[in-house]
């Protein structure tokens, strides 16, 4: 019988261990890489978290006019501008929202706490206005007979809204990022 031997393989506690410290490697090389000079300005930043509330604009119109050419053109947009947003937040905040808690120091830490809260914030408040879009919906269609968002206008808002929600708490840090001040003693 031919038992291969087990003595020279590494367990799969040791293999997790050995992924997640390459994980974190790489994200600590990413994290390191300087940012592009539009992306490290204050300006550029706060310009790049705007991306959310022009993805679910873009979204709620593509809704209105979902059944036409135009609607076809604008969901194409509310796909680009939140992939792109997505990407493009998370590497001006250096993945700040995804990064292990043992690659960031206290401010990081204090800073991404605060950006999931504001993140809370402002997906209630985008869940408040799609509850107002919904009962503005249902009272046109009841009394004017005629419907806010018709056919699939409804897929889209959700899949505006999806995308806008996920792009909140890497908005909130762009919003007030600010990048770590080299130490001088180290």
């Amino acid at each position: 019988m031919n038992v291969p031997d087990t003595s020279t393989q590494p367990s799969n506690a040791q293999r997790r261990a050995q992924l997640r410290t390459q994980m974190e490697t790489r994200m600590q090389e990413q994290r390191q890489r300087p940012l592009p000079t539009w992306l490290a300005s204050r300006s550029g930043r706060r310009t790049l978290s705007l991306i959310p509330a022009a993805t679910f604009t873009v979204g709620v119109l593509a809704a209105a006019v979902s059944d036409t050419i135009p609607g076809a053109f604008l969901g194409l947009a509310v796909a680009i501008l939140g992939t792109t947003g997505i990407l493009l937040l998370r590497r001006a905040t250096r993945m700040l929202d995804t990064a292990p808690e043992n690659l960031l120091d206290e401010r990081e830490i204090g800073e991404r706490d605060q950006g999931y809260r504001r993140g809370f914030q402002l997906t209630l408040t985008l869940l408040g206005t799609l509850m107002l879009l919904a009962a503005l919906d249902a009272f046109l269609a009841k009394t004017a007979t005629t419907e806010l968002f018709a056919g699939a206008g409804w897929i889209t808002l959700t899949i505006a809204s999806f995308l806008t929600v996920s792009m909140l708490p890497s908005a909130a840090l762009a919003w007030n990022w600010s990048a770590p001040v080299d130490d001088l003693d180290d």
